[in-house]
């Protein structure tokens, strides 16, 4: 056993269980929403479309969808499937008014089905490592993730092995409640005390905030560290720009949780 490998395995000795996010943590967006929105209106026939006219609908109009149906219309008498078709052709509404409402519709389920593949997603840079390097140890490995029931096909199209994933619509609860982190618990194979689990993710309030008053450790990758650790609750040596930054500090430094 290297130096290296030792130091990691005490670095992660305490952990039963390591989690991840996936928007931005794992994965991320192959193209920019508006290239992906207009390349698939174009494939469907749609002349004149502008990328910089979907971005700024995008922000508007999922912010106010967020707003006004939480968890992508999770406990409303809509479901999920309806909550992206309505962002996606209220952005086109706005946006591109001379498209008729067949072709938004016919738009909207396109970009619903492409999203559910591996076509719209890459990986993040060495999070297979990070994946990796848990597994070996001896880590489960669980997904946390404010997200729709799609995303087990989008793993699985993408090769991520997990031992189980747990998604915001599917259980009806979103980060940062604790008690998305006590479900995650509940599904371990053996028992895992909130001390005994580790999280990553990359949004501040959600991912570390959210872990850490649930009892969990937790991490903070592909961030502005500069911007991040401006937050009182964000401990500096929770936070890293990348995995590789990441993975470094747990071969190299006793860490300190």
């Amino acid at each position: 056993m290297s130096i290296n490998s030792r130091l990691v395995r005490k670095n992660l000795s305490r952990f039963k269980l390591v989690t991840f996010d996936v928007t931005d943590t794992l994965l991320r967006f192959s193209r920019p929403p508006e290239m992906q929105y207009a390349m698939a209106a174009r494939h469907l026939g749609c002349h004149g479309i502008e990328e910089q006219a979907l971005s700024v609908c995008f922000g508007k109009h999922f912010k106010r969808m967020a707003r006004d149906y939480p968890n992508f219309g999770k406990g409303s008498k809509y479901d999920w499937r309806w909550w992206w078709r309505t962002l996606v052709m209220d952005i086109f509404r706005d946006s591109h008014r001379h498209l008729s409402e067949a072709m938004l519709g016919r738009v909207a389920d396109q970009l619903i089905e492409d999203y559910a593949t591996g076509y719209c997603w890459t990986k993040v840079d060495m999070a297979d490592r990070m994946v990796e390097l848990a597994r070996a140890h001896g880590k489960q490995i669980g997904i946390v993730s404010n997200f729709d029931p799609r995303l087990s096909h989008i793993l699985e199209a993408m090769k991520i092995p997990t031992d189980f994933i747990v998604t915001s619509y599917d259980v009806g609860i979103q980060k940062p409640s604790q008690e998305i982190f006590d479900f995650a618990l509940s599904l371990c194979s053996s028992s895992v005390l909130p001390g005994e689990a580790l999280h990553v993710g990359n949004t501040p309030k959600l991912d570390y905030v959210g872990a850490k008053r649930a009892g969990w450790a937790s991490i903070l990758v592909n961030v502005n560290k500069q911007e991040v650790c401006s937050d009182s609750e964000i401990d500096p040596r929770h936070v890293f720009a990348n995995f590789q930054e990441f993975i470094h500090a747990l071969e190299t430094t006793e860490m300190k949780w």
